[in-house]
């Protein structure tokens, strides 16, 4: 009961400060921003630089992010913003932004969005920092982060609220940008071996192409009942049939059983067709796409899986394709 007091408390507190933002005139949940930079690209830029050479140098710089941390008291203070690319640290004192404007910056909570207009330095430590000329409030958080030494550890919580799992866990919020970035690459790879990509329908007269229990829905204006698909199959073998000879889809479909952490209902598919192909070729195809894939997302074909370092660097050997522990499916899919 304590702990749900507290978080009302906060939550009370944060919506006083966006009231307080009106009345100041200030929009509590913003505007459009331009930024000239994001935080890896300075990092990129300037980590090796030397604190005298960005003294002598002045770099001006506009970033943008949500405030994660926050310290120092006074006059002076620190906070670490985060972008889409990482974090940096931010330097703010009030003789050099104005009363009014450091005020923003010191009324401002973990989680708020803000804009900073600033110059490049190195504190003492060697730490790459903003040093802040003005502060803009971009957008108020009504709800406080999760907390910041443990992060996001409530499994369910991860699962129905993602969004706090990307802010709280950056573990998660990478595996996310490598996901994006892995789709892209197979589109890469099959577009370069004269696939054709295609969208084929969801909902389905007959529930086939796999084994599992479908979804059901009803079509009300031919009243017929229609089936959410299980596997893309089906359509593809028909454009196969139509002469299109290489096709692919990257798709979602929908199998109405149990689920866990691990087990969706709904999850994304992928799966090729080729004419005059055999199961050699397939085997060849498979893994030729998992060696680009790697190389093009991590840099090298080597990642570290389940503490087991895996390699694709190097192609099997024909004479191990057929081995009960190295068979490569003849057929690509998602895994459920």
């Amino acid at each position: 009961m304590a702990k749900d007091t507290e978080m009302n408390d906060q939550m009370l507190a944060r919506r006083q400060k966006m009231d307080a933002l009106r009345e100041n005139g200030i929009d509590p949940f913003g505007h459009r921003f331009d930024r000239s930079h994001l935080a890896k690209q300075l990092h990129d830029q300037y980590d090796a630089t030397d604190k005298d050479d960005l003294a002598a140098k002045p770099v001006e710089v506009t970033i943008a992010g949500r405030m994660m941390a926050k310290r120092g008291k006074g006059k002076v203070g620190f906070a670490d913003l985060r972008d889409r690319s990482g974090r940096i640290q931010i330097y703010v004192r009030k003789d050099v932004v104005g009363d009014d404007n450091y005020q923003i910056f010191k009324k401002s909570d973990l989680g708020d969005f803000l804009g900073i207009a600033g110059d490049m330095m190195k504190t003492d430590a060697g730490e790459l920092t903003v040093r802040a000329t003005h502060v803009t409030f971009l957008s108020k958080a009504l709800r406080p982060l999760p907390d910041k030494y443990h992060g996001l550890t409530n499994v369910e919580q991860i699962y129905r609220q993602r969004y706090l799992d990307l802010i709280a866990n950056p573990d998660s919020y990478d595996r996310f940008v490598k996901r994006s970035h892995i789709v892209s690459a197979v589109r890469e790879y099959l577009d370069h071996n004269d696939f054709l990509e295609v969208e084929t329908p969801v909902l389905h007269t007959s529930a086939g192409g796999a084994s599992a229990r479908p979804f059901i829905t009803h079509h009300n204006a031919l009243d017929i009942d229609l089936y959410l698909r299980i596997a893309l199959e089906l359509h593809l073998k028909r454009l196969i049939v139509g002469g299109m000879e290489r096709v692919y889809e990257i798709g979602r479909v929908f199998r109405n059983e149990g689920l866990d952490t691990k087990h969706n209902p709904e999850f994304t598919e992928l799966e090729t067709y080729a004419a005059y192909w055999d199961l050699s070729d397939v085997m060849e195809e498979t893994e030729g796409l998992f060696r680009f894939v790697a190389n093009k997302v991590l840099g090298s074909g080597k990642f570290v899986y389940q503490a087991r370092t895996l390699t694709w660097t190097r192609r099997l050997p024909a004479s191990t394709w057929l081995t009960p522990s190295k068979m490569l499916l003849a057929s690509i899919s998602g895994n459920r």
